[in-house]
């Protein structure tokens, strides 16, 4: 996965942009389901769709991005935490002095690359064995708001020993179809809507004309973005270039891929 950072994610009024902790959201966590323990896991990711997936999961994650935290903040920023998973593109010279502060600290701290192929140099800097890295890269790997709340439940019973059990990460396709009302009943002028994860479908390729098997009488225009930002629920951009798409006169269809 090459986890993309374009288009930005506005936040909504009293809201941090994604990557960005507000004292208020560092203290204050989702509710988390009865029984499991109220760990907090600070990840760090230079992918915003990790931090929108984390902050979509409901279980207690402290959230920030590496290439806008200063170094003289980490004292405060992992205050209260129990777990730190750092996850960066670019390898140890991108955070070299970061990294350093995070991994002389008590706390188990696990380090990944942000490519869909794990990291072996980072990984082997990471306080915790190599198996726990290699499944933690794979939940994040996946990707969405499931599998980054499994990921919580996976750190917290294997390095805290809290009991609670996990599930395994979730697969989803490497590439696919962002599900949408047909064109030709669509309102145009109606605002974009986000869509889940779960409406990520595998497509055959045969079909990217109408999808009845006849020419399409209009312009069609493929529309390429990153599964990332699909399986984080981050699609309403897609949306609104489907849409000024449609009001042109063509039709839009986008395509998820890795």
């Amino acid at each position: 996965m090459t986890p993309a950072q374009t288009p930005p994610v506005q936040p909504s009024p009293g809201e941090t942009s994604p990557g960005e902790t507000s004292p208020a959201e560092s203290l204050a966590a989702p509710a988390t389901p009865a029984g499991e323990l109220d760990a907090t896991v600070l990840l760090l990711s230079t992918s915003d769709t990790d931090l929108l997936s984390a902050r979509a999961s409901g279980v207690r994650f402290r959230l920030g991005n590496p290439a806008r935290v200063d170094v003289a903040d980490l004292a405060a920023l992992t205050d209260g935490v129990d777990v730190v998973v750092v996850r960066i593109l670019g390898g140890r010279r991108m955070w070299e002095e970061g990294l350093d502060a995070l991994l002389a600290g008590p706390r188990p701290v696990v380090v990944l690359g942000g490519e869909r192929a794990p990291d072996a140099e980072l990984m082997a800097i990471s306080t915790v064995p190599a198996g726990i890295c290699a499944e933690a890269h794979a939940y994040l790997a996946e990707g969405g708001p499931a599998n980054l709340a499994e990921l919580h439940r996976f750190l917290a019973d294997t390095l805290l020993l809290t009991g609670g059990g996990f599930a395994p990460p979730i697969t989803t396709p490497s590439w696919g179809v962002l599900d949408r009302p047909a064109a030709a009943t669509r309102d145009s002028a109606a605002a974009p809507r986000p869509m889940a994860a779960s409406k990520l479908a595998a497509e055959p390729v045969a079909t990217l004309g109408t999808g009845t098997g006849t020419a399409s009488p209009v312009p069609v225009i493929g529309i390429l973005y990153y599964r990332a930002h699909h399986v984080a629920g981050n699609t309403a951009f897609v949306e609104d270039l489907c849409a000024a798409v449609e009001r042109a006169g063509g039709r839009g269809r986008p395509r998820t891929v890795w």
